[in-house]
């Protein structure tokens, strides 16, 4: 594979009731584990619309960065909601109860860069079990 990729968000797929929660959002795999070289899962991006929610939800295997690119929204880090907007990066961490709602006014577009967590990279590496 060359160690160029190049995607953008018009094929980006509807998805419906993402972890629970319900109505349609969009989502858009950039890169996979396959593709990288690192300790990485996936590199994605993701819209939920006006007053739509990404359901709370927890990793056990992998932590995640979420860079919001547009909108106005909350993000809730085991049951803490905090304001979020453009520009904001959140870290949710391997177990933590994580989920984000957009705001009545406007959706929420962000970036998700998925990282394997070190029990995870071990057993994929061939190393621990």
């Amino acid at each position: 594979m060359s160690g160029l990729i190049v995607a953008d968000t018009a094929s980006a797929a509807d998805v419906y009731d993402v972890h629970g929660a319900s109505g349609r959002s969009a989502w858009k795999c950039f890169a996979r584990r396959t593709w990288l070289h690192g300790d990485w899962e996936a590199v994605e991006w993701a819209r939920i619309p006006p007053g739509g929610m990404s359901g709370e939800h927890v990793h056990t295997r992998t932590e995640e960065v979420y860079l919001i690119l547009s909108g106005r929204g909350q993000i809730l880090l085991d049951g803490v909601a905090t304001e979020v907007g453009p520009g904001d990066v959140v870290l949710t961490g391997l177990g933590t109860r994580h989920g984000l709602r957009a705001s009545a006014d406007e959706g929420v577009t962000w970036l998700v860069i998925e990282i394997l967590g070190p029990t995870t990279a071990a057993v994929l590496r061939g190393g621990a079990s």
